[in-house]
């Protein structure tokens, strides 16, 4: 398994976006959330890797995720195998399917591309840079995606912080979890009355006792 750095991200939920040639491990364009030279080559190194791994762990069209401290890497293969996508997401609470949405839409702006087995590393960056910002912007942004709800009422960054929700979003959450509760004690307490009800009615009925008629 490949060893992979601690390092914080700070606020954003998708700190890395890339797309790599497979065949040779080249990575054509990358974006990324931070200005440390450093950290820009160490992400880029593991990104290096996954690209190598992937020639034999993924297959063309397959795509996976992988842990990475207390957030995760999606990777997706292209349809013919040719080119690796990759986007970090520095939170487990993120929404999986919107991770690979993103790398679905990556995908589509690369596709239009000539010429790709012959960009030199790093060869699309200027090209894909304000595309690839936009996108993460995009899908940073939870305006954009009303309906979700985070896994807790707390997220984890990638230096193992504990980062604490919006108080609008934990009260949303206590709510939640407290009309989930309600309904879980109504349902016990239905199956415990329909139990009763089968019991009394399978039971024979005594000649000495009376009936009651429920008249409206």
């Amino acid at each position: 398994p490949l060893e992979l750095m601690q390092n914080s991200w700070g606020d954003k939920a998708l700190p890395f976006l890339a797309v790599g040639r497979v065949k040779d491990s080249v990575t054509l364009a990358y974006y990324i959330a931070t200005d440390s030279a450093e950290q820009q080559e160490q992400t880029q190194e593991v990104f290096r890797k996954l690209l190598k791994a992937s020639s034999s762990k993924l297959a063309a069209g397959q795509r996976t995720r992988l842990q990475w401290n207390d957030g995760c890497v999606c990777c997706l293969m292209d349809q013919q195998g040719t080119l690796l996508y990759c986007v970090v997401t520095s939170l487990l609470t993120y929404p999986e399917r919107l991770a690979y949405q993103l790398l679905y839409d990556l995908r589509v702006v690369v596709q239009t591309i000539e010429g790709i087995d012959e960009i030199a590393e790093h060869g699309l960056n200027d090209q894909l840079a304000d595309r690839m910002q936009k996108l993460v912007e995009q899908y940073e942004d939870r305006r954009n995606f009303p309906n979700l709800t985070p896994a807790s009422s707390s997220v984890t960054g990638f230096d193992g912080v504990s980062v604490p929700l919006r108080q609008q979003d934990a009260r949303e959450l206590q709510a939640a979890d407290s009309s989930r509760k309600w309904k879980v004690c109504i349902m016990i307490a239905a199956v415990i009355l329909i139990l009763i009800l089968v019991a009394k009615l399978s039971r024979p009925t005594d000649p000495g006792d009376s009936v009651a008629v429920l008249t409206v």
